[in-house]
This record gives C-alpha cells, structure tokens and sequence, in this order.
C-alpha cells in the first residue's frame, strides 16, 4: 500500500512539474517570437531537443518492430509536428493567457477519444471532476475576455486544433508507452519529427533575419529545448504509463493558473479574485478524476 501511495504522489508532482514547465513556456515563447518567426522557432526547438535526446540522454539500440516505427511516425505527427507548429503558430497571433485556456479543451478531447477507443470508461467521477476544472477555466475566460480580431479568431483556431492533436495523440500512444521506454518512444519521435517538420518550416527558415535575433532569444529557445520540450516531454509520458490519460490530460487546466501567475510575477500582470477562484475549482477537478483513475489502474500500474 505504501508503494502505490508513493507512486501515486511522483506521479502528481511529474504532472505538476510538466504545468509549471509548459506555463512558463507560454512567456518564454511568446517573447522570443518577438525575434523568431514562429515556424522557425518550431523547428528549432525541435530540433534541439532531438538533438538532446538523440546524443546527450541515454538510448536503447534494441530494434524497433516495423509496426511500432509505423505507429510512431503517427504520434510523432500528431504529438509534435502539429502540435508544435499549431500552439506556435496561435500562440504568435493571441495572448498568452488565451492560449493557457484554451489548451483546456485537451482534456475534453482526451476523455472523448479514449471511451470511443473503448480505452476508458465515463464515470460520473471523471466527468463531473472534468466539468468543474472546465467551469474554472471558463469563469477565467469570462473576465479575461477574448480579443474580437480575425488575427486573434486565427490563433485561438490554431489552438484548439493544437489541443485535439494532442489529446488524440495521449491516447493513442499510451499502450506503447507502456509497454516500451518512454524515453526511447519521446526520443524517436522528436528525431522523426526533425525530418518531417523540414518541408513545413523551410521557407521561414530560410527567410529569418538570424544575425538580428539578440541574446535573450536564444536564452529563452534554449530554455524552452531543455524545459517544455525534453523534460516535460519525458515527464508527461512517465506519468502517462502510471496513470490514465484523462488525468494526464487533466492536469492541463493547471496550466491558466499557473500562467497567470507567472505573467504577474514576470510581467507584472495583476491577478485578480477570479483567478484565485478558479485555481480552487481547477484544483478541486483534477482531485475528483484523479481519484477514481487510481482506484481504476490501480492494480496494473508498474510500481
């Protein structure tokens, strides 16, 4: 009993390191696009950090089967090709803070996904935590208020087809997350991505002013290459082998909170009543599905 209750505490604090990580990639990014245009910052933050892992972080030289290399070029489409190129490309064109909450449809399209895979079962639990974490974020959303401008519309597309990526791409790779290294799955899939990233962002690459580009960018690329990208990478899929992918999804109404935090502290951004409200019934939602997805996976989760 005491291992899975340690295990159970890791895996909320892997998944709170992985918002705090992707929160503060949402400042970082969005002030070095001042200087980077964002597909060029896409690639290279994918790139670095298949780098990183390629040649820094150990391997496992065992041979992939012919169909997990097939299965990962979908995941490595789906978990990092768009899901990069479209949180950079919303995020360059609305606010930070919009961008925070709308990543929150993650979780809806997550729970979505996996019970028409028939990978999860919809409780009341899991839905009614999932509805209050949302209602925070929308009661965010309610004050913020969103920018009535096409540019703005754009992005916040952008976003919320970003989060469908992602949340497709949680399911779907969570049987093989489980049954190889995460790290080995998270790696191949930055590498993959590297090359089929190159016909999208060549031209803006191409066409980047690089020798205007100051320090403080390169700093906060580098940042976002060792941070959000290859440890939260490594850290969301640790998590996704002990736990369901409803919470892992969850967690990501974590995110506006922290966000707003951050931008106060960083930015000198006011937070406001609402946000302490939210983050209650943010925090309250997370607490209510994760509390059935222990009892749930209890038993096959590797301790």
């Amino acid at each position: 009993m005491a291992g899975r209750n340690v295990n159970g505490t890791r895996v909320h604090l892997a998944l709170l390191t992985v918002a705090a990580l992707f929160s503060l990639n949402y400042i970082v990014s969005k002030v070095a696009m001042h200087a980077f245009h964002p597909m060029a910052f896409a690639y290279l933050r994918v790139l670095g950090a298949a780098l990183v892992m390629q040649f820094v972080l150990p391997r496992d030289r065992t041979p992939m089967s012919k169909a997990d290399e097939r299965a990962l070029i979908g995941y490595a489409i789906l978990g990092v090709v768009l899901n990069q190129t479209l949180f950079l490309g919303g995020l360059a064109l609305t606010n930070a803070h919009i961008a925070a909450i709308l990543i929150t449809a993650v979780p809806v399209f997550a729970l979505a996904a996996a019970i028409v895979v028939g990978r999860e079962r919809a409780t009341a639990t899991k839905i009614g935590g999932i509805l209050l974490a949302g209602a925070g974020a929308l009661l965010v959303v309610g004050f913020e208020g969103v920018e009535g401008t096409t540019r703005s519309l754009v992005g916040s597309i952008l976003i919320i087809l970003n989060s469908l990526s992602f949340a497709m791409y949680l399911v779907l790779s969570k049987p093989m997350m489980a049954r190889l290294s995460a790290r080995r799955v998270i790696r191949r899939m930055f590498v993959v991505s590297a090359v089929l990233m190159i016909p999208i962002c060549a031209v803006p690459l191409a066409r980047q002013t690089w020798t205007a580009i100051p320090l403080r960018a390169w700093l906060g690329l580098a940042f976002v290459i060792v941070g959000p990208s290859v440890a939260a990478y490594m850290l969301n899929a640790w998590a996704l082998t002990h736990a369901d992918s409803s919470l892992v999804a969850t967690y990501t109404y974590v995110q506006p909170v922290l966000t707003a935090i951050l931008a106060a502290v960083f930015l000198h951004e006011q937070i406001k009543r609402t946000v302490i409200v939210a983050a209650v019934m943010i925090f309250a939602g997370v607490y209510l599905a994760s509390s059935f997805s222990r009892r749930d996976a209890g038993a096959s989760v590797p301790q």
